[in-house]
Parts: C-alpha cells; structure tokens; sequence
C-alpha cells in the first residue's frame, strides 16, 4: 500500500474536520461507513473549555451556517473517504467497512478500522453503540436507552 498516498488522505480528511468546524476545538471522533454503495459519515468535536461534543450535523443550526456551505465541505469529507476505502480496496482484497478516526488540535489521530459486515445492522442502533463506545453519551430516549441496555448486556453474555 502507498504509505504516501495515504498519508496525503489523511492529512485532507484531517484538513476537512478542520475547516468544517467552526470553533476551536480539543477533540474530534469521526464515524464513516462506506461500502458498495453506502457512505455515511458524522462526527464529534469537544470545543475548547467544553465536556459536551458537539454533533456534526448541528453545526449549521448552532453557527448560523449557510447549509450550501457545509454540504459542500461534507461532500467533499465523504469523496475523502471513499478515496481512503478505494486505496484499501485497491491494495488489500479486504476494504474496511467502517472507521473512527481521533483527531485532537495538535495534529495527533489514531484509526480503528473495523471489517464487520453491516448489511444486518441497523445505522440508528450502531450509532447509539458508537456514541456511547467513544463518547460515554447515554441516550436520553427511552427506546434507545433500551438499545444500548441490550447491547452492553450481549457484551456481558459474551464476557462470561
């Protein structure tokens, strides 16, 4: 695998993150899922002084930014990472299926790459699980408390 051309990813979907933001900010946890046919992507950033992440997909509606604008910078995150997976698939015959990437405001990232299948999966119940892995968020809505409730209790099952 090119180590060059990945870094050079890297370093735009880290570039991305960062013009995407509108604030400083300490931390950033990005989820992105791309398969044949799928790619779906959102993260979280901590601002400066803050313990409460702030959702991606809000930054429009907190910033008063133009929706145009961050479409197109979110277009552009999910081309990066379809380049990123395209790279993996071109050079491993086993692409991931989905990531998260930790970017703090100094420049330092860690990538767990992840092979599930997740034809079977449903997004709404894996976010809930992402969130609550990478973040310790716990739902505030009574179905998805439940869901989270069931999946640390299969994690339990499966540790006894």
């Amino acid at each position: 695998m090119d180590e060059t051309k990945l870094d050079s990813i890297y370093q735009a979907i880290a570039q991305n993150i960062i013009e995407t933001i509108p604030e400083d900010w300490t931390k950033v946890y990005l989820y992105a899922e791309i398969t044949e046919g799928v790619r779906k992507s959102y993260f979280f950033y901590y601002p400066v002084g803050s313990d409460e992440p702030v959702y991606s997909h809000d930054i429009p509606e907190l910033f008063d930014i133009d929706e145009n604008e961050y479409d197109q910078l979110w277009y552009q995150l999910l081309d990066l990472l379809q380049e990123l997976w395209n790279e993996f698939k071109i050079n491993s015959n086993q692409p991931w299926s989905n990531l998260t990437l930790i970017l703090d405001n100094e420049g330092n990232f860690k990538i767990d790459y992840s092979y599930n299948d997740l034809s079977k999966v449903d997004p709404h119940e894996q976010q809930i699980i992402w969130e609550y892995k990478y973040l310790g968020l716990i739902p505030e809505d009574d179905d998805d408390k439940e869901i989270l409730k069931e999946y640390l209790n299969s994690i339990k099952e499966n540790h006894e």
